[in-house]
This record gives structure tokens, C-alpha cells and sequence, in this order.
């Protein structure tokens, strides 16, 4: 059986400033996104409703509702369910969850309340699986709404081989790095662009963040499978659907709201 982290711990700063930059540079920004979302965004600014983007929608449908109606297809493998929230937002959002998710029929629902970095976010998540009939965790950043199902089919089936396996896609630009200010350009087919969701066998995820927090270190990692690896866990990389993109700006809630799945 498995175990859903999904995550939702944000406070969506560089989302809601690039929002207000469209605003304030764009006299036709209305054009994008229609009416319907403008006028709730600007009422949640004037009302100081808290913004956080998976709790927006997308062809009236909010963005955290695309991952759960997938995810939902596989809810006879999928036995334990829990959502990291931002803990300043944390009954506000639970709330919206709470009186829609029944319809996706997770066997069960936890809730737990987001850290200050996404590792310490993840850790919250796994700690309410760790004493759960499981044997993996599946790690999803609810920013990223246009799940591929073959995709996610492809880590359920791989996973056996690995202690980690994440999805990752190439760049389509070049890519150059600047290392002392001289600019040296990287081969695009050794780039991999890492995604989400992430699976893991439960007992290689839990023992990588324990040792994490049993040494102190002073690092920062801004995915699971990074973690693994700095442990020298076996991990693996699938190629995966380009456009599986991440929620960071407007601009991409704008793009995503013409490729988006729609939930049937």
C-alpha cells in the first residue's frame, strides 16, 4: 500500500507579487484568467483573505482538486492520505479541503501543519505514516496540477528497483552556468529539470530525513530525491511530460490554464 504527502505549506509571496505586477503594468490584464478570477483575487486582497495559489482555480476548479482526481484513480493502492498546510493558513485552507475532498474517496484523510523549509514540510507529512501499513510514499507538490497519468503509472511500476524515484524532464533552451562570472555552457541532455510527484520505498524516505535532523546540518533540500542521494540511497529518473509545470507566478497559472487537464 502507499502513503500521499501532498503539499501545500507555501505562502505564495512570489505568486501573489507577480500578480500585483500584472495589475499595476497591464491595463488589459483582465484579458487573461477572465473577470470571475480578478474579481475573487481582488477581494481576497481588500478582505486580507490569505492567498495561496493551489486554493485558486483553474477553469473553476481549484488547483489542489487536479492532483486529488488523479491521484483518486489509484485510491485502491492508496490507503493513507495527508496534506501539509501552511500554519498560518492552516483552518482556513483545511476547511476548503474538508468540504470537498470526500468526493475522491481516500480510505484516509490526515492533516498536519507545514515547517520553515519544504524539508521540514515533507517530515511532518511522513512522521503521521510512519506507524501506517505501508510500504511506500508518494511526495507531491500541489503547485504542480498537470499530472500525466502514464507518468505516474510509470513510478508505481518502477519503484521496486529503487529506493527513490522521481520524474524529471530535459530543458528545451540552452543552458549556461556562471561559475566567476565566466559563462560555460552545459550539454541539455544532462540537465534534468526534477518534478514531482516523487515515490519511495517508506523506510528509505523516513531513515534519509531522520539522519538529516540526527546530524543538524545546515542544508537545505528543494526535493526528496536530492535528500536521498546525498545519503547514497539508489535512486532512479524517469523522463516525463513536459508540462508538468510548477505554479511559481501568474504566468504560470495563465499558461497552465490552457494545457491543464480538465477533472471530469
Amino acid at each position: 500500500m502507499i502513503g500521499l504527502v501532498l503539499l501545500a505549506a507555501g505562502n505564495s509571496e512570489r505568486f501573489v507579487n507577480s500578480a500585483l505586477s500584472l495589475i499595476n503594468n497591464n491595463p488589459n490584464y483582465r484579458d487573461f484568467l477572465g473577470s470571475d478570477f480578478w474579481e475573487n483575487f481582488e477581494y481576497m486582497l481588500k478582505m486580507n483573505v490569505p492567498i495561496n495559489k493551489v486554493f485558486l482555480k483553474i477553469n473553476d476548479v481549484y488547483v489542489w482538486e487536479y492532483s486529488a482526481s488523479l491521484f483518486s484513480k489509484f485510491r485502491d493502492k492508496i490507503s493513507d492520505v495527508v496534506f501539509v498546510l501552511n500554519k498560518n493558513t492552516f483552518d482556513f485552507h483545511k476547511k476548503i479541503i474538508e468540504e470537498k475532498v470526500d468526493i475522491y474517496g481516500f480510505k484516509s484523510i490526515d492533516f498536519v501543519e507545514g515547517g520553515e523549509k519544504r524539508q521540514d514540510s515533507v517530515f511532518n507529512g511522513i512522521k503521521v505514516l510512519k506507524d501506517k501499513y505501508i510500504d511506500y510514499i508518494v511526495v507531491h507538490d500541489l503547485a504542480r496540477p498537470n499530472i500525466s497519468l502514464q507518468d505516474l503509472e510509470k513510478l508505481l511500476n518502477n519503484i521496486e528497483d529503487y529506493d527513490g524515484l522521481t520524474l524529471y524532464s530535459l530543458p528545451f533552451d540552452s543552458v549556461a552556468a556562471n561559475y566567476d562570472n565566466k559563462i560555460t555552457y552545459l550539454p541539455r541532455n544532462q540537465i534534468y529539470l526534477i518534478k514531482t510527484p516523487q515515490i519511495f520505498k517508506k523506510r528509505a524516505l523516513i531513515n534519509a530525513h531522520e539522519e538529516l535532523r540526527e546530524e543538524n546540518l545546515d542544508m537545505e533540500f528543494t526535493d526528496d530525491i536530492s535528500l536521498l542521494d546525498f545519503y547514497l540511497f539508489n535512486t532512479g529518473f524517469i523522463e516525463a511530460d513536459p508540462y508538468n509545470i510548477k505554479i511559481t507566478t501568474i504566468q504560470d497559472l495563465i499558461i497552465l490554464e490552457k494545457i491543464v487537464k480538465i477533472i471530469k
